[in-house]
């Protein structure tokens, strides 16, 4: 056996031979202060399978500075997360099998990481089990008490609303109880991307802290009973200081992640790209692209048309991405344009990467149906007016985009300004106010408006825009504006959204668009798309 002292080397990966090749980790038996291991290589689509637990892990911000200690005379340095962890499941008797990530892929190789992360589903989805290691360095939570207090509510009664009815017996003693699943709610370990594929793929999880365990089942039991009793009115009526706390826990992303790993197995239906990124938006991850690669593996097993690239560039994510959610999504274009946003928020894409990458965008068209709503006429102010402008907030100055006419539907859009112009706010008291000839609609616009200018609205978004046309079968997008509808009943204005729209509210018919995502970037792009549409807008 070689002494401690004489682990000198660090340790070098051996590239995986094939497609379905993957390293675990052997956790030697033992005790004490030095781990130590070795790294093999397996297939996942051997039968059988090797037996063998997945760990889930907070990776933390820390360097590595521990050292584990390889069979063949090398090191490999981790996180003091993932070390205290090894030590805690580490067995004196045996030797046992691991997946976990930090080890098992080689991070500075980003051609095997975009390789590895396609087989998670199989590596999380084939593991034994899952292990959940909760707690970070330097968190406290009284771990055991929270769990214990969880089964018994879990198992207290056979019926749905066990914990209901445990809540119900024990108010007297519930509050420092509670407190303990508040923080254990509270772990870092919640808000953490990665886990969510972990846990939704895995087939079994135990939560796991110190030594305490506890089957995510359990867990799974309580989150969703205590969401459902919540809605009970009796429940509502309890009289125990631990209630705040109860709807601190139902609103936690601990409990959120219990109810959709739920919901995966009562469900056979892939959640599309966008429903991911978006539902999960808020959850962390310390690389950019992360935010869609960590959701990869449950998008449906068209996924595999996603690139995924930890090499590329910002803007060529971006392209791959939209690429995948058009061409493989049916993503109405509307809405790529709202999951453009999104993404250039997430991946933390910059006016730099726009200016290198812009060629990019290039070769990615959309079309966008317009519903031509009618033609502008200006109007004095009126006091139902003054009333709407308090209702809304100031909108930014957007790019003009020029297009031909000559096509008749069929336009061809382009920006005719540099894509890092002055970007002005307009106040809501700024706003041009205009009406839609022939309509009980009026508007308030970020721009000026001519009589006659041409209103315009895409499907689903929440704001109209104004046209301009021009000698010589050219017309521009010159802004965007709010849109009221007037009572029929004492002219009272209300939010129109367009999903509202029917065949009567188009004048003129519509007109296709079809142009480059390049010309549509950034906070004023078309795609201002509402989730809520048909629903009234509250405050514009």
């Amino acid at each position: 056996m070689l002494r401690q002292q004489e682990y000198r080397r660090v340790f070098q990966y051996e590239e995986l031979q094939s497609p379905n090749t993957f390293r675990l980790l052997r956790l030697c038996a033992g005790s004490g202060e030095r781990i130590q291991c070795s790294l093999d290589h397996f297939m996942l689509d051997i039968d059988p399978n090797p037996l063998y637990t997945a760990i889930s892990h907070t990776w933390g911000t820390g360097a590595a500075s521990h050292q584990i200690y390889l069979r063949d005379g090398s090191v490999i340095k981790v996180r003091e997360n993932l070390y205290k962890a090894l030590q805690s499941i580490r067995d004196p008797e045996s030797d046992n099998l691991y997946w976990v990530d930090a080890i098992c892929i080689n991070q500075k190789s980003d051609q095997e990481r975009n390789h590895q992360v396609k087989l998670m589903a199989d590596i999380y989805g084939k593991a034994n089990k899952v292990l959940v290691w909760l707690q970070s360095s330097g968190e406290k939570a009284d771990v055991s008490r929270a769990f214990a207090y969880m089964h018994a509510a879990a198992t207290y009664h056979n019926s749905d609303d066990s914990v209901y009815q445990y809540l119900r017996g024990h108010q007297q003693r519930t509050d420092d109880d509670w407190r303990s699943i508040q923080r254990l709610c509270k772990l870092k370990y919640w808000t953490r991307k990665w886990i969510i594929q972990e846990l939704v793929m895995a087939r079994t999880v135990v939560l796991r802290a110190g030594n305490a365990e506890f089957p995510m089942t359990d867990f799974e039991t309580f989150c969703y009973q205590l969401r459902r009793a919540n809605m009970n009115e009796q429940f509502r009526r309890l009289n125990t200081p631990a209630k705040k706390i109860w709807q601190t826990v139902n609103a936690s992303p601990a409990s959120r992640l219990a109810l959709q790993r739920l919901e995966a197995q009562l469900s056979n239906q892939p959640r599309t790209l966008y429903e991911l990124v978006e539902n999960n938006r808020d959850n962390q991850c310390q690389v950019h692209c992360d935010h869609v690669y960590a959701l990869y593996s449950l998008a449906g097993e068209h996924r595999s048309y996603l690139n995924i690239d930890y090499g590329a560039s910002p803007v060529q994510r971006l392209v791959d991405i939209l690429d995948f959610v058009t061409n493989h999504e049916d993503m109405p274009p509307a809405k790529v344009m709202a999951f453009t946003n999104l993404l250039i928020n997430l991946l933390k894409i910059n006016n730099d990467d726009f200016t290198q990458g812009y060629p990019l965008l290039q070769t990615l068209w959309l079309t966008i149906p317009a519903i031509i709503l009618g033609t502008a006429e200006l109007r004095q102010e009126s006091h139902e007016i003054l009333k709407a402008r308090k209702t809304i907030k100031p909108f930014e100055q957007m790019p003009i985009y020029t297009f031909s006419t000559d096509q008749a539907t069929w336009t061809s859009i382009d920006n005719n300004q540099n894509h890092r112009h002055m970007s002005v706010a307009v106040g809501r008291r700024d706003m041009a106010h205009f009406s839609i000839a022939g309509t009980n609609f009026q508007g308030l616009a970020a721009c000026t408006v001519n009589h006659g200018d041409i209103i315009w609205n895409f499907s689903g978004t929440k704001h109209v825009f104004i046209v301009r046309t021009f000698q010589g079968s050219q017309a521009s997008i010159v802004g965007r504006a709010y849109l009221f509808q007037a009572s029929n009943n004492n002219g009272t204005l209300h939010s129109w959204i367009s999903r509202n729209a029917n065949q009567g509210d188009v004048s003129q018919g519509t007109q296709l668009l079809f142009g480059y995502a390049g010309d549509a970037v950034g906070d004023y792009e078309f795609g201002e798309y509402d989730e809520s549409a048909g629903e009234e807008e509250e405050g514009g």
